[in-house]
């Protein structure tokens, strides 16, 4: 679907039945919640200094499903991570239980390879690390996680997936120096409409359901899994905290107009792309064409030259088979005037008839013929 430059984004805030939840939203504010897969909305929410206990709780649930330490203390790398529009990514530094030093990256890569964009900042973030201290010993650990409103590993239904290098057969681990994890959020809403989702003792699908509540690229709002979040809410305190703070956040209006800019721009951003492959593809089809129009002329004018070379031969050939059957003609021409010489003077010598036949070559008619004659004169 294209947007005219002058279109009105409608933001998520109805259920199924077409009816407004309204208490989904601050009752004095605007009926809109953000996107969290928004990477401005999420920052807004999970990169805001005053909400350190919501991110430690949200990494520790992925930190839980991927056996790591629990997280104690963090740092944020990217300083007024909240404000930064452009940067789609959220830089953290962690200090786990067990004095582990980790940095986290969390990304929302596109659809264009998210598999090697989590890969480019995992090297960054890695590579980073040796602008301050060469020593390899004393290298931190590096985790991405990329969140997804698309699948990309069609041969699983978990919605969350860690990669790790290991063996390929024995799955023994290299290191821990790398870690890539991947949230698959369709995967996630199937899960729970399915009834799979065991919200109580699952922590990291808890807190990936308040990012998949609301789809802006859908212009949908899952009011059932706003509820469930809510019966959560009351008994889990962070996940409480993180749900009004996401109210709030939505009812500020420089926080809308920034939230809807950055989506007007991502939805633009894809068009890009979308333009840019197309005009890729075109450019490749031209090539092609221009090629294979080379390629049929080449061809036609080798099958020209072919034709004209076997039209010359073939005339090459007629002549020699005129001039081969005029020769024949005059060689027996020439036998015959000298056959009948040859003849009359082997009769003249007395030899006989079958003598005769046999050194000329000729017939028992004409040597006949050739005797009567000289038997006249």
């Amino acid at each position: 679907m294209i947007y005219p430059r002058n279109a009105t984004l409608l933001f998520p805030q109805i259920c199924e039945n077409g009816e407004v939840y309204k208490n989904a939203i601050p009752k004095n504010g605007p009926n809109r919640l953000m996107d969290l897969k928004i990477d401005y909305a999420f920052k807004m929410l999970f990169g805001d200094e005053r909400n350190k206990k919501i991110i430690i709780a949200f990494l520790n649930a992925f930190f839980t499903n991927s056996d790591r330490a629990q997280i104690q203390n963090l740092e944020f790398q990217n300083k007024n991570a909240a404000d930064e529009g452009e940067n789609t990514s959220l830089s953290l530094f962690v200090e786990t239980e067990d004095k582990e030093a980790v940095f986290v990256e969390i990304l929302f890569p596109d659809q264009d390879t998210p598999e090697n964009q989590s890969l480019y900042f995992w090297s960054k973030m890695y590579r980073r690390q040796f602008e301050a201290d060469s020593d390899l010993e004393s290298q931190h650990s590096v985790v991405t996680i990329s969140i997804m409103n698309f699948e990309i590993f069609h041969e699983s239904d978990e919605f969350h997936s860690v990669f790790r290098l290991s063996d390929k057969d024995k799955n023994i681990p290299l290191t821990n120096l790398q870690e890539n994890q991947f949230v698959e959020i369709p995967k996630l809403i199937r899960s729970w409409k399915q009834g799979k989702l065991n919200l109580e003792k699952d922590t990291l699908a808890r807190w990936l359901l308040l990012l998949a509540a609301v789809d802006a690229g859908n212009n949908y709002f899952h009011l059932d899994i706003y509820k469930e979040l809510e019966k959560l809410a009351m008994v889990d305190q962070d996940l409480n905290i993180a749900m009004k703070y996401w109210g709030d956040i939505s009812n500020t209006e420089k926080n809308q107009l920034t939230y809807q800019d950055r989506y007007r721009h991502m939805i633009e951003q894809h068009f890009l792309k979308e333009i840019e492959k197309s005009e890729e593809k075109r450019q490749e089809a031209e090539e092609r064409a221009t090629v294979a129009e080379l390629n049929y002329n080449q061809m036609k004018n080798q099958y020209k030259q072919q034709k004209i070379k076997l039209i010359e031969e073939r005339e090459k050939r007629i002549k020699a088979e005129e001039n081969a059957v005029l020769a024949n003609r005059e060689a027996a021409k020439v036998v015959i005037r000298y056959g009948k010489v040859v003849a009359r003077n082997l009769f003249e010598q007395g030899m006989d008839n079958l003598f005769v036949k046999n050194i000329t070559g000729m017939s028992d008619k004409e040597t006949a013929m050739i005797k009567e004659e000289l038997d006249r004169e």
